[in-house]
């Protein structure tokens, strides 16, 4: 006892001396052998300085203070620790000074005696040589000399982290005991993980499970990272180098793996989410080689936030009914492992120091939460086995189904292999090809090919199956039983079954079909009644030789027959003889024509033919074959004998003719000619000859017409009307065309239209004058505000073409013009020529309010009979009867009977031609109602627009 108190005595004398001479305030710690463990972290002094600072250079420094623990260093600095522990008793038992966070880069110990003298350093950290340590341990250890009854411990720190880290002082038995524990725990974690991993991967290697393999991994990694995250993974390898890099690396595959494993559970996720996912796990792996830990660890943490929103979003979207269990298990699991993660960090970036045990706590939860996960794999692979014994019991049920079907199907159905063995048929089948059951077709038919008329046929269907993967409604001719052929339409396509490639198809007669197709192809080349070839078939033909013999300069001929007599037989016998007499003629033309040429029906007694190569050059003796045959030819019906006549034009191509109207306007003239000739005789075109020249000027102008149509040099004049019954109000006139040239002529109407209508340009021209129009009164609004009535002239090819009446139609309401304020004009000889067609055509716009005007009436003989026939709004009256009223009085008495007809019908009446004063008072007086000539104004441009 004495001897206790004389030691504890010279203890005080010398931490008296040991106070007076130090420089640093340090916190003393006292401790004797009753103590097992102290927390020495908040009796530490602090002092931060630049890195390049030893420990003489600190030692005398003044600012040392309890509370300058930084939460992070910046690269250039240090971060130094002081404390000063006195032994109250003097043993021999060993004491350990501890600093407990296996991460930081940089230790430095260095203890001191209490003279300030070095007993001993040691150089540790992450970054420095695992050997060097004073104990090969994941912490830094320094012991402590259990002869100092007084050590100085200096202490620098240096990390790129979070500095956060316990120190503590323990009896080094007592450390021993709380390693075992430690060690306890660890291999209970670990043991855990490894089965749990070993289970599944093993469980994978069986069922082939890929949500198995990934959560086998993900346990294998997650394995690692708690090792090398506790420093046992370096204490393990001796390499602790760069333990914060793996740690980022391991968690960013682990994000991975994890991904795998929940979208698998979650089912019918995305693409685009999945992959969204793998990046956030991708780019946490880059950052592994980021040389900043706080930013790792900062980084790993917001992609792990992210993470977690995105799987339980996909959660709650993408939750499957059957499976809400395993969903809510795997939820749960992930839950525990984010919230526990997410805490333990959360105090790790705080810089709040976690010892071990409590470390483990959060372990122990995040473990939990990988059995969740574990139950939740065994959830999920449970529901798919129901699904499949499901779907089995539902393919067991089609499968019956099937059988139904194929034995009661219409279609012939059947299955074969790959080298055309046939294995089944059903009994649609054996109808098709005509045997009476299946087992009479499998015995007698034992090769697929046998279906095909042509065996070839067979290889050309596995080719397209080989080429597309399938083959879809090929029409292929088929032999039955008896030898028959007909047509089948087959599908099918290559599957494999028990390591076998079979060959599944379906096949169904199309014989019926296939006949109205051909016969309905037949048709659209051929004239329905002679037939020889048509129209359509004639041009494509003609156009497609003409190309040929431009491209390799061959010979090109062409016929054109015109009938003559056709119409007689009509009239006397009926349209019934005079279609079989032209039936009859066919048949002797074509027997001519047969293998030298090709011969068209091309109107209703009009025909073509088309020779080529050297049966050109033979043209002009087919052609008096053909007009022999003709001449002999003689038609009976009903005890009457019927003789024809037939004009003939011949044109050859020449290098100068590019086109195929070109060319048939060419036979055609010749035609024109050989039947202006008499009749019954041939005519060649000739470029010398005066009627064809004639011809050739007409041509000219189709050229020109259509030159002018495409570049706009038409251009449309006006000309006013003068009401003689009352004043005028509002624009009332006639719309005129003109084709104005480059030298300032204006070109009339009756040179260019007679070429127009013969080559059925008219109808263009119509559309282009309304058009323009149209257009026109569109960007003048204040013009069709005053407009009352404009009168439109329209050829008689027009009033039958269906496409203009459709184009006027739209362009009525593509421009929004008033149908009341247009009046359409068409001739007398129109109207009594195409009647059916000219009442459809004003009944169509009469409806919507458009006037219509009948011109030159009184040209005709026959006007009186078929105007009570049209609904007109307008009678113009022909200007031979108007100019002469003043010195003839047959012509004054046709305009008032003119007048008093029109009046009765309720229809206003036109004099044109109205040249002076004195005879538009003599209309005046006769009641016509409008006069119109150059004695009222003479026609002008319309650009140049006046008022009357």
């Amino acid at each position: 006892m004495k001897k206790r108190l004389l030691n504890q005595l010279a203890i005080s004398c010398v931490v008296a001396l040991f106070l007076l001479v130090s420089s640093v305030q340090s916190e003393e710690v006292f401790f004797d052998d009753e103590v097992n463990h102290i927390d020495l972290l908040n009796k530490i002094t602090w002092l931060q300085t630049d890195k390049y600072l030893q420990l003489s250079d600190v030692q005398n420094l003044e600012n040392w203070r309890l509370d300058a623990m930084p939460n992070k260093l910046k690269e250039d600095k240090s971060l130094w620790g002081s404390i000063d522990l006195y032994r109250s008793i003097s043993s021999d038992e060993p004491f350990v000074f501890k600093i407990g966070n296996p991460l930081l880069d940089y230790v430095d110990v260095y203890l001191l005696d209490s003279k300030n003298r070095i007993l001993s350093s040691y150089l540790m950290g992450a970054k420095r040589e695992f050997s060097k340590r004073p104990f090969e341990h994941r912490l830094f250890m320094v012991p402590i000399d259990p002869r100092q009854s007084v050590i100085k411990v200096f202490f620098k720190i240096r990390d790129d982290g979070p500095i956060v880290f316990p120190v503590t002082l323990n009896k080094q038995s007592n450390l021993i005991v709380n390693e075992q524990h430690l060690l306890l725990a660890t291999g209970f974690v670990c043991g855990g993980l490894v089965l749990l991993g070993g289970y599944f991967f093993a469980t994978y290697i069986f069922l082939r499970s890929p949500v198995r393999y990934w959560f086998a991994v993900s346990n294998a990694l997650f394995f690692l990272f708690f090792l090398n995250i506790k420093g046992m993974l370096g204490q393990f390898t001796s390499f602790t180098t760069y333990i914060s890099n793996i740690n980022a690396a391991l968690f960013g595959v682990l994000l991975i793996t994890i991904a795998k494993v929940t979208f698998s559970i979650l089912e019918a996720v995305p693409t685009i989410w999945r992959h969204s996912f793998y990046a956030l796990g991708f780019v946490t792996v880059a950052m592994a080689f980021s040389a900043d830990t706080n930013s790792q660890i900062i980084f790993a943490v917001l992609m792990s936030a992210l993470s977690c929103l995105i799987i339980f979003i996909m959660a709650f979207i993408y939750n499957k009914s059957d499976k809400k269990v395993a969903n809510l298990a795997c939820l749960g699991g992930l839950s525990l492992i984010a919230i526990s993660g997410f805490t333990r960090v959360s105090l790790y970036l705080a810089t709040v120091p976690i010892f071990e045990s409590v470390s483990f706590i959060f372990t122990v939860f995040i473990m939990l939460g990988m059995v969740l996960i574990a139950l939740s794999i065994e959830g999920h692979e449970r529901v798919l086995i129901k699904r499949h014994h499901l779907k089995q019991e539902t393919a067991i049920t089609d499968l019956h189904h099937y059988y139904d079907f194929f034995q009661n199907s219409a279609e012939g159905l059947f299955t074969s292999k790959v080298d055309g063995e046939l294995v089944s048929v059903n009994p649609a089948m054996c109808s098709l090809f005509g045997y009476k059951n299946t087992n009479e077709m499998l015995l007698r038919m034992n090769k697929a090919d046998e279906f095909y008329a042509d065996s070839s046929d067979r290889e050309l269907v596995l080719g397209e199956i080989h080429k597309s993967g399938k083959v879809i409604g090929k029409e292929i001719r088929g032999i039955r039983k008896d030898g028959s052929e007909f047509w089948f339409s087959i599908s099918g396509q290559i599957k494999e079954q028990n390591d076998e490639r079979y060959l599944f198809g379906s096949i169904f007669d199309v014989t019926a079909r296939k006949q109205s197709n051909m016969s309905l192809k037949y048709l659209a080349t051929h004239d329905s009644l002679t037939g020889v070839f048509n129209r359509r078939e004639f041009d494509a033909r003609l156009d497609s030789e003409l190309c040929q013999a431009q491209s390799q300069n061959t010979d090109l001929t062409l016929l054109y027959l015109d009938l003559e007599q056709i119409k007689q037989v009509n009239d006397t016998c009926g349209h019934k003889a005079g279609d079989l007499l032209i039936k009859q003629l066919s048949l002797k033309l074509d027997s001519v024509v047969s293998g030298k040429g090709m011969l068209a029906r091309i109107g209703g007694d009009e025909f073509a033919v088309l020779l080529v190569g050297d049966e050109a050059s033979m043209a002009y003796l087919i052609a008096n074959e053909l007009l022999n045959v003709v001449k002999e030819f003689r038609f009976t019906w009903e005890n009457r004998v019927f003789t024809l006549g037939v004009s003939v034009g011949q044109a050859t191509w020449q290098p100068n003719i590019s086109t195929p109207e070109q060319l048939m306007s060419m036979a055609d003239s010749a035609c024109y000619l050989a039947k202006k000739g008499g009749g019954n005789k041939i005519h060649t075109y000739s470029s010398d000859d005066q009627g064809m020249q004639r011809y050739d000027k007409q041509l000219s102008w189709v050229s020109r017409i259509n030159e002018a149509l495409q570049t706009e040099q038409f251009e449309l004049y006006y000309q006013h009307y003068l009401p003689l019954g009352k004043k005028s109000t509002g624009h009332q006139y006639e719309l005129l065309l003109r084709m104005p040239q480059l030298d300032g002529d204006i070109i009339l109407p009756e040179t260019f239209l007679p070429a127009a209508e013969r080559y059925n340009l008219s109808a263009k021209i119509d559309r282009w004058v309304i058009e323009y129009y149209f257009k026109w009164l569109t960007k003048h609004p204040e013009h069709l505000e005053e407009l009352t009535q404009v009168s439109i002239n329209l050829s008689g090819h027009s009033i039958g073409d269906k496409e203009l009446k459709l184009f006027i139609l739209s362009a009525f309401e593509k421009h929004n013009i008033p149908y009341h304020k247009i009046s359409f004009e068409i001739t007398e000889n129109t109207a009594i020529v195409a009647m059916e067609e000219t009442l459809e055509f004003i009944n169509t716009f009469q409806k919507l309010g458009c006037l219509f005007a009948l011109d030159d009436f009184g040209s005709g003989i026959t006007s009186y009979n078929y105007l009570k026939g049209l609904p007109i709004d307008q009678v113009k009256i022909n200007g031979s009867l108007v100019k002469n009223i003043l010195v003839d009085p047959i012509d004054l008495a046709m305009v008032n009977s003119i007048h008093d007809i029109t009046k009765a019908m309720g229809m206003e009446t036109v004099a044109k031609f109205v040249e002076s004063t004195e005879v538009m008072v003599a209309l005046g007086k006769a009641g016509i109602d409008f006069a119109q000539g150059y004695g009222i104004t003479k026609p002008m441009p319309l650009l140049d627009f006046q008022k009357y």
